[in-house]
C-alpha cells in the first residue's frame, strides 16, 4: 500500500461531517495529495535503488572501490575496507609526500643504499651518485615504478627509510586512511606493508591536487632527463587503457602477495573517479577498472 493511503478514511469521515467547513475540507484535500506525493517519489526511489544494487559490476580483484574524485563520495565498493598489499601503487603516498616536501628544482641523489637494498627496474638501471630534478624523479617512479628512486627521495625527505615510513604514516593518517600501515617508500612486499582500497584512494585523491600527478600517470611515452643521460622511457601496459574511452591515468603494481594492482583515473562529462583495485589478474586488472567506472558515472548522472 503506498505510503498515505491508511489514512484516507479518516480523510473521509471529516469531509462528511457536517461540521467540516470549506476551509477544513482545503486543508484535508491538500494534505492528502501531499501524502500521496511523497509515498509515490519514495516508491520510485527504493525501486531506483533496487536497480542500482541488481547492477553493481562483479570485478576479478578481491578488493576494489570507486570515489568521486572531487567529494570523496564512495560509489562502488568491494571489501573496500580490507587489507591487502599494495604492491607499487603504494607509491601514490611517496608521490605526495614527494611533492609537498621537496621544491621543484631540488635534486635527489641516488643513494648506494637505495641500489644495494631495491629491486632495478628491467626498463632503467639506475647508478649510484646519479642526480634528478624532483619532476625527474616522479617521472621515473610513476612511469617507470623505479624502486631505488623510491627509497632514495626518502632519505632526502627524512634522512632515512624508518623516518619516512613514519612520514608516510602520519600523514596518511591526517588524510584520513582507516587501514593504512606503510613500511617502505616503493611498495614492495614487506611484513605489515597494508593498506586498504578506501586507503589508496583517499591518497590519491590528494595527490591529483598536483595536475603532474595526472600528466605522468596518463604518459606512456617520455624522456628522462638526469645528471649523465637523457635516455627514453616508456610504460606500455599503459595501452591497455585505450579500450577505456574514459581513462586519463593509471598507476599499476605487481609482487608476489600483492598480485596484480592499480590505481585509475576516469573522466566523464566533467565528472572525475578514482577506482582502485587490489589482489587481481594480469588480464581482469583494466576490465575491472573500466566497469567500476561505468557504475560510478551511471551513479553521478
Amino acid at each position: 500500500m503506498i505510503n498515505g493511503c491508511f489514512f484516507c478514511p479518516i480523510y473521509f469521515y471529516i469531509w462528511k461531517t457536517k461540521e467540516g467547513t470549506t476551509m477544513k475540507r482545503t486543508i484535508i484535500m491538500i494534505v492528502m495529495i501531499a501524502t500521496l506525493f511523497t509515498g509515490m517519489i519514495f516508491f520510485s526511489y527504493a525501486q531506483r535503488q533496487q536497480v542500482v544494487r541488481a547492477d553493481q559490476p562483479n570485478i576479478t580483484g578481491q578488493y576494489g572501490i570507486t570515489i568521486d574524485a572531487d567529494t570523496g563520495e564512495i560509489l562502488y565498493g568491494k571489501r573496500e575496507d580490507e587489507r591487502s598489499y599494495p604492491a607499487s601503487i603504494g607509491k601514490m603516498m611517496t608521490t605526495l609526500l614527494l611533492l609537498e616536501n621537496v621544491k621543484e628544482d631540488e635534486e635527489i641523489t641516488v643513494t648506494e643504499n637505495a641500489i644495494k637494498t631495491e629491486s632495478q627496474s628491467k626498463k632503467i638501471k639506475l647508478r649510484a651518485g646519479e642526480k634528478l630534478k624532483r619532476d625527474e624523479a616522479l617521472k621515473l617512479m610513476l612511469i617507470i615504478s623505479a624502486d631505488p628512486i623510491a627509497e632514495s627521495i626518502a632519505e632526502h625527505i627524512a634522512g632515512s627509510k624508518n623516518e619516512f615510513v613514519k612520514m608516510m604514516n602520519a600523514r596518511a593518517k591526517e588524510l584520513g586512511t582507516k587501514h593504512a600501515t606503510f613500511k617502505n617508500a616503493s611498495g614492495a612486499d614487506a611484513l605489515g606493508n597494508k593498506v586498504s582500497p578506501y586507503d589508496i584512494a583517499i591518497i590519491t585523491k590528494e595527490a591529483l591536487k598536483y595536475p603532474i600527478v595526472l600528466e605522468y600517470m596518463n604518459s606512456i611515452h617520455t624522456t628522462l632527463h638526469t645528471s649523465e643521460r637523457s635516455p627514453k622511457i616508456a610504460n606500455y601496459g599503459r595501452e591497455e587503457l585505450y579500450d577505456d574511452p574514459y581513462a586519463i591515468g593509471s598507476k599499476s603494481g605487481l609482487s608476489a602477495l600483492g598480485k596484480y594492482t592499480v590505481v585509475t583515473v576516469d573522466e566523464k562529462d566533467g565528472k572525475r573517479v578514482i577506482n582502485v583495485v587490489l589482489s587481481s589478474t594480469r588480464t581482469q586488472l583494466y576490465p575491472d577498472t573500466k566497469k567500476m567506472a561505468h557504475y560510478a558515472f551511471q551513479q553521478l548522472k
